[in-house]
């Protein structure tokens, strides 16, 4: 068990734009993906942490990713050294098979529930639909007035920021890219926005050699990533791009082989900070100021936004508990189990 390595991501993150996933890049790396349908509270995440805990147990590595409307749950479990993949193929992030039977199956869970019975709890049941999707939509509105807010301060971090400065950083940084390890491209967050607030799984991304590099909040770090990750795809380098929780077009870290480039800082990894015009930052100081505490603000308002939306789900996932015949799903979570690889 010692070479066992378990991981912590998430697939998708509420982003300024809405929910932004990379559900089919995980997908093209699977040779056997098994895909869940079924309504809310019908057990789904319960059994992708049973598959996780199955292969953890075969001594395999598993990467779990979480869900970003709610991080205690789970939208998808990846074992790579068996290829194989379970994953929420439910909205927001519908999913559906590309080669069934072959490669793709799909297990729905939803069988199990009384139909009958839901459809005497409709009248209750569309109005928390609506409410989510409304909650949801605002929180998506805040998530774009903090991304506004944020880009205004990268823009003075960018004047403030000479090319001779930059070019050093760029150089800094180019010089630690490795010279082996082929491969190919992986997308995923290291951090999500959910109604907890900011959720990081830092530590899961950590490889061999870690560059941190330390700059202001507002600063443009895809800036500097964006031309590593294009000298990595030049030189065929195995990559892992971890995208902005707030703008998925972003990159946030960057591990390249056994390299990681990261806007977050570890206690025992050496630390690089840019070097930044001074009386620029001193003249534009009220600005900066304005925008990080509204930034603040618009932030804390989504994920009271997704907080109410969590809550509505809650209480939308009951009617559908209600309705489960629990006997009939631990009977299909049994053969289902029995079915993996270990």
């Amino acid at each position: 068990m010692e070479n066992r390595i378990i991981r912590h991501l998430f697939p998708g993150s509420n982003t300024y734009a809405g929910f932004v996933g990379f559900f089919e890049d995980l997908r093209s790396r699977a040779r056997r993906t098994v895909i869940l349908k079924g309504g809310p509270g019908v057990g789904k995440s319960t059994l992708m942490k049973e598959v996780g805990q199955h292969y953890e147990s075969a001594g395999q590595q598993v990467c779990y990713y979480h869900c970003s409307g709610d991080p205690e749950s789970l939208d998808a479990v990846w074992a790579p050294d068996s290829g194989f993949l379970i994953l929420d193929g439910t909205a927001p992030h519908v999913v559906d098979p590309i080669c069934p039977g072959a490669a793709d199956g799909i297990l729905n869970l939803g069988i199990c529930l009384d139909e009958g019975q839901l459809e005497k709890e409709k009248e209750a049941l569309e109005p928390l639909y609506t409410a989510i999707s409304a909650a949801y939509a605002r929180a998506y509105r805040y998530l774009s007035a903090a991304h506004s807010l944020r880009a205004d301060a990268a823009a003075v971090y960018d004047a403030a920021f000479s090319l001779k400065n930059r070019r050093q950083l760029e150089h800094e940084m180019q010089a630690l890219l490795p010279q082996a390890e082929e491969g190919g491209v992986s997308h995923a967050y290291a951090q999500a926005i959910t109604w907890q607030g900011m959720i990081q799984h830092l530590d899961s991304i950590r490889t061999g050699a870690v560059f941190c590099l330390d700059a202001p909040w507002g600063f443009d770090v895809h800036a500097l990533l964006a031309p590593l990750f294009s000298d990595a795809r030049r030189s065929r380098l195995r990559t892992e791009i971890y995208h902005d929780p707030l703008d998925a077009s972003l990159l946030a870290h960057l591990a390249v082989g056994n390299v990681l480039f990261t806007s977050a800082v570890f206690a025992d990894a050496p630390v690089y900070a840019p070097v930044l015009d001074k009386e620029i930052l001193r003249r534009e100081a009220p600005r900066l100021a304005f925008d990080r505490a509204v930034y603040d603000l618009t932030l804390n308002q989504a994920v009271e936004a997704l907080s109410e939306a969590k809550s509505l789900h809650d209480s939308l996932e009951r009617y559908y508990i209600d309705a489960m015949d629990y006997s009939r799903l631990i009977a299909i979570k049994q053969e289902f189990l029995e079915t993996l690889e270990s």
